[in-house]
């Protein structure tokens, strides 16, 4: 039952993440900034919240990212640095 209520939760986060995002509440990043930022050596954390299917599914990782799954966001958001930019992607 736990594990429903947190996949429940976590849709719902990503589906409230997604219409702001539609709305233009959320910041969006270009792959080429992204990429300029790292290159740069700018003290960013990219998140990779792919779901287990999507990411063991693709030969696409961005290197140095970290993997979090989105169904432990209630865990892992907890411990996120205060002080980095955190960049998160999915598909």
């Amino acid at each position: 039952m736990k594990r429903v209520y947190t996949l429940i939760i976590s849709l719902c986060i990503m589906l409230s993440a997604i219409a702001l995002a539609a709305d233009g509440g959320v910041p969006r990043i270009a792959k080429e900034e992204l990429k300029a930022k790292m290159d740069k050596g700018e003290d960013i954390l990219v998140l990779d919240v792919r779901t287990g299917m999507s990411y063991t599914g693709s030969k696409t990782k961005i290197k140095g990212s970290m993997r979090m799954a989105p169904n432990d966001i209630e865990v892992w958001s907890k411990n996120l640095p205060k002080d980095k930019e955190i960049i998160t992607y999915c598909t």
